[in-house]
């Protein structure tokens, strides 16, 4: 294609992987752009005698990294070439991989929007808002991200483009699951709904009935909606749902506490109108309750369901015992059910809950003493791991949803190789990740491991081999159907030890037809594998991909290449990277 050059190669890069570094180490562009600003912001407000505006502005147009306008430069860039009309239908299009970094397309998007000199291009940036911002999230990321770069460029105030966006991105949802996104998530990134309703003008009365209801409770509560719109045609049964959704309608007992019986009638409610529940449908007090997590275990989504593991440790729940074990159990099955295993789990995802599960920590407060004429200070957070409790059988749900959530992912059809260093070396070291809990427990073979399982599909694609660095060649490892994290783990134990070669291996590759070859090891010269992978393709007159996986480092640099990727450290998203970069969707 034509405009497959180096600009769109780069925006693709950064809707995958969120990151606009060459070496992916699963930093994320928005959320260090958003909390930079905010700290910014924080650090203005504090200020006894604010700075003029004059003044204020150069501090915004700055960040630790680059200024906000480099970091985002890419959509500019495009612009200038000419290529303006080509990037929201990227957008659009990377917006249904799963691949995707849903908030790095926000990102593009917003910076898309504030193109004032390209009359198209900002009209299609806001009809697009209602379809790629598809949460109360995204939504007030896009608005977040609008308002910084507005701030920077010293502008104020909301353009008729963006008050038309908000207007239909409200009107584009159901009234009934309008009504859960706003009580399910009623603010994000220091936005509610009734900031944005307020700001953007909307106009009530010339909504539909449905939305008229849902947007008047924002402002007014449910009381006085009730009181407004009962007995008007069609909304008794929009208005019994928001009673059931309102987080300030369950009754508290004399105690203080939730009362049971609201919020299980109000799981029901949900699950029989939307057909799953979520931790965020249930006021967090009520998650301290055996009887609520019972009746509420087989009706939450998959995310949800894995999520609930920690949620139940954390309140003492799964504690193994004879006489504790009928929760445990039903937890175990509900791990174990289809619609998880064949859901949108990934394996990385249960890998990580996992060791959150298996090493958990605590953060405990150090006082500090007061000092002479001054504030005390403020407590400081220290991680403390608390004793562990695991119970046998969480353990072996979690192990056993692993292996079956890497069977359910769909198959590549491209050739693709894994070759692993299986050093000792390697087995005792452990990984850089990006979950707070847990962090560091996470070995490199059990990343290897997860991530042979994801890209091989749980050993049920004949498309991918897995290969190990053994003597002085390589040598294939067969991966069975079902096979499970400790299996592949023992595997590379078990395997004669040899140094990593990665010309060797891309000349297996050549061999053998691969696309792409996935090196993973400990200690490498990006640079020179880089400058070995371009001699191999010119001399074969080949196209191979290498990726590198550094599962232990964190900074290092690397070239920026069409056929080459620097994956250092590992989180939940690596293999999806790895895959998204094999199938060249950057």
């Amino acid at each position: 294609m034509a405009t497959n050059d180096s600009s769109l190669a780069e925006l693709k890069q950064l809707l995958v992987t969120g990151s606009n570094h060459a070496a992916w180490s699963g930093d994320h562009l928005v959320r260090f752009l958003v909390d930079w600003y905010q700290r910014n912001e924080r650090e203005v407000h504090c200020n006894t005698v604010p700075p003029p505006p004059a003044e204020r502005l150069p501090r915004l147009s700055l960040s630790p990294s680059e200024s906000l306008l480099n970091s985002t430069s890419i959509i500019p860039k495009l612009v200038s070439e000419g290529k303006a009309d080509i990037i929201i239908d990227t957008l659009r299009a990377y917006s249904q991989l799963p691949y995707v970094d849903k908030e790095a397309v926000v990102l593009c998007l917003a910076v898309a929007s504030k193109q004032g000199d390209q009359k198209k291009l900002v009209t299609d940036a806001h009809s697009a808002v209602r379809e790629l911002c598809r949460s109360t999230h995204l939504f007030f990321l896009f608005i977040q991200i609008s308002k910084m770069i507005s701030k920077k460029s010293g502008h104020t105030g909301w353009g008729r483009g963006l008050r038309r966006a908000v207007n239909e991105w409200y009107l584009s949802w159901e009234p009934q699951r309008l009504a859960l996104e706003v009580t399910r998530h009623s603010s994000a990134h220091g936005w509610t709904h009734r900031d944005v309703i307020r700001l953007a003008h909307l106009k009530l009365k010339e909504m539909p009935l449905g939305t008229q209801v849902v947007l008047h409770y924002v402002f007014m509560g449910l009381e006085k909606t009730v009181k407004e719109y009962s007995g008007k045609d069609n909304t008794s049964g929009l208005l019994d749902l928001m009673q059931i959704l309102d987080k300030d309608g369950h009754p508290k007992d004399g105690e203080g506490d939730w009362d049971v019986n609201q919020v299980i009638n109000k799981v029901n409610k949900l699950h029989e109108v939307f057909g799953s529940v979520t931790l965020d449908d249930v006021p967090s007090q009520s998650l301290k309750s055996a009887e609520v997590w019972s009746h509420m275990l087989d009706k939450l989504g998959g995310e949800s369901a894995l999520a609930s593991v920690n949620r139940m440790s954390k309140a003492g729940l799964l504690n193994p015992g004879p006489e504790n074990d009928a929760l445990p159990a039903k937890l175990g099955d509900r791990l174990k059910h289809e619609d998880l295993t064949k859901g949108s789990i990934t394996p990385t995802q249960v890998l990580m809950a996992l060791h959150a599960y298996e090493h958990p920590t605590r953060y405990v407060g150090e006082g500090g003493a007061r000092r002479a004429g001054k504030s005390p200070r403020l407590a400081a957070k220290v991680q403390v791991r608390r004793p562990g409790k695991v119970n046998p059988l969480v353990i072996d749900a979690l192990h056993s949803l692993i292996a079956s959530s890497a069977k359910s992912i769909q198959m590549t059809s491209r050739k693709l190789a894994v070759c692993i260093d299986v050093r000792a070396s390697v087995g005792t070291s452990h990984v850089h990740t990006g979950n707070p809990e847990g962090k560091g427990e996470v070995s490199c073979y059990e990343a290897a491991a997860v991530t042979v399982l994801s890209l091989t599909s749980g050993g049920t694609n004949p498309a991918v081999s897995t290969l190990a660095f053994s003597g002085n060649s390589l040598v294939e490892l067969k991966v069975p159907e079902g096979a499970t994290i400790s299996m592949m783990s023992e595997k590379f134990k078990e395997t004669v030890i040899g140094p990593v070669n990665v010309e060797a291996a891309l000349n297996w590759a050549v061999e053998k037809k691969v696309e792409t070859m996935v090196v993973v090891s400990l200690k490498f010269d990006p640079h020179y594998i880089a400058e070995i992978l371009k001699q191999v393709n010119k001399k074969n007159n080949a196209q191979i991909r290498l990726v590198l996986c550094g599962f232990v480092g964190k900074f290092m640099e690397a070239p920026r290449t069409e056929n080459f990727l620097l994956a250092l450290g590992f989180d939940q998203r690596t293999p999806c990277i790895i895959r998204a970069f094999h199938e060249r969707h950057f």
